[in-house]
């Protein structure tokens, strides 16, 4: 006898491999080990820099490959510079054009999940119009915290018109965190009875703790982001100086990622004399920003406004603590026995905070924390809590 057939769920993200989003298709795996059939579709930003002669076809290909239990249908979206609002507009409408090609080939599907508003759910908005698919969007991105002028700016004023009928006309609006729903609600206040809360997932099977830890000096603090402004790298640099005066020889940082922030943070850390405690190591591969966490003994982030911070659960499936800041999502999830919660921005509460989890580091039990992160965080509690949201939508 024959079950029933798979729900038929169709992931559009804003971004996608290789230019990040690499979360996105972790996401579309646990759902389709869930139970559901799962595709991507995915525009990728490509600049016209790599646009040679002997690869004009490349304009019009879709590739399509089988990961697991998910197929991708990818296309190249050819970025002009300089033109941000054309490139929106531009995607958009290739987007649109994909799909429609897409449901030829591989029919309609019963729903679609767009992850981030900007822009994949405004195509979903577009597509539910046309075709008559109901679709979830997923918030990600962190400027919905919408807490300071850096956040701010990130939102040019034409964008509101499309955020609006985005989130409107969605059948469920899911954000990382709840800090991203106050903005939400005031931009487009018919979503109000849509919006859930479900967080982020992390690979527990990848993210695993090292053997033993390093019980030697020094004690040392990982941190990863991209290098810019609202990453507070430079406050993190100013307090673990702070610390290390405090404790000379004690403690070392290691700060992976890369950005246009590198140089002047270099510049900093030159100034301070710390070369040999601060190492950058530049843009750092998962299977290396795995490595590092489990030589670290403490995970440390300074952001100045975060929508959640995926690297924080991975740095707890290893079983580290963590330093976070207020920022808007780490506050929902971290907890006293996790780590330490600070206000942004604030140089001599991070330095204090380094010296507390040096000191103290044997009040936090890497076993119970990794095992609260599988419970709260692992693939199968989240993508449950998706299937949930899709069964009342899809019926």
């Amino acid at each position: 006898m024959k079950g029933k057939p798979a729900k038929h769920v169709l992931v559009i993200p804003s971004w996608y491999p290789p230019k990040g989003g690499y979360f996105f298709r972790e996401h579309a795996l646990a759902l389709a080990e869930a139970g559901l059939k799962v595709d991507v579709l995915a525009g990728l930003h490509t600049s016209l820099r790599s646009l040679r002669p002997g690869n004009l076809l490349q304009v019009r290909e879709t590739e399509i490959n089988t990961i697991g239990r998910v197929k991708e249908y990818l296309k190249k979206y050819w970025i002009i510079p300089y033109s941000n609002r054309g490139n929106f507009h531009g995607w958009v409408n290739m987007m649109l054009r994909f799909y429609k090609s897409y449901e030829q080939q591989a029919g309609k599907p019963g729903l679609i999940l767009a992850h981030s508003s900007i822009w994949a759910g405004l195509v979903a908005a577009f597509i539910k119009e046309k075709y008559g698919v109901p679709y979830v969007i997923t918030e990600h991105r962190s400027r919905f915290v919408y807490n300071t002028k850096e956040a701010r700016e990130m939102f040019e004023p034409w964008f509101f018109p499309y955020l609006k009928t985005a989130f409107e006309n969605a059948a469920a609006v899911v954000t990382v965190s709840e800090s991203l729903q106050p903005f939400i609600r005031e931009i487009a206040p018919q979503a109000e009875g849509k919006l859930h809360s479900i967080p982020n997932m992390v690979d527990t099977g990848f993210f695993i703790p090292a053997g033993e830890k390093n019980k030697g000096k020094p004690f040392r603090f990982f941190s990863l982001a991209n290098l810019i402004p609202l990453k507070g790298m430079d406050i993190l640099i100013e307090a673990f100086a702070r610390a290390n005066q405090a404790r000379p020889g004690v403690l070392q940082l290691v700060i992976g990622g890369d950005g246009p922030e590198r140089a002047r943070l270099e510049g900093l850390v030159s100034e301070k004399e710390l070369q040999k405690q601060i190492i950058f190591t530049g843009k750092l591969r998962r299977q290396q920003v795995k490595d590092e966490l489990q030589q670290g003994h403490a995970f440390v982030l300074a952001s100045h406004f975060e929508a959640f911070g995926v690297v924080f659960i991975e740095a707890m499936a290893c079983g580290l603590p963590v330093i976070a800041t207020r920022a808007g999502g780490p506050e929902s999830f971290i907890t006293e026995g996790q780590g330490i919660l600070l206000e942004p921005g604030k140089v001599e509460l991070l330095a204090q905070a380094m010296l507390d989890m040096q000191e103290h580091y044997d009040r936090y039990l890497p076993e119970e924390i990794r095992r609260d992160t599988i419970s709260r965080f692992g693939k199968q509690a989240v993508a449950q809590q998706y299937l949930e949201l899709f069964d009342t939508i899809i019926k």
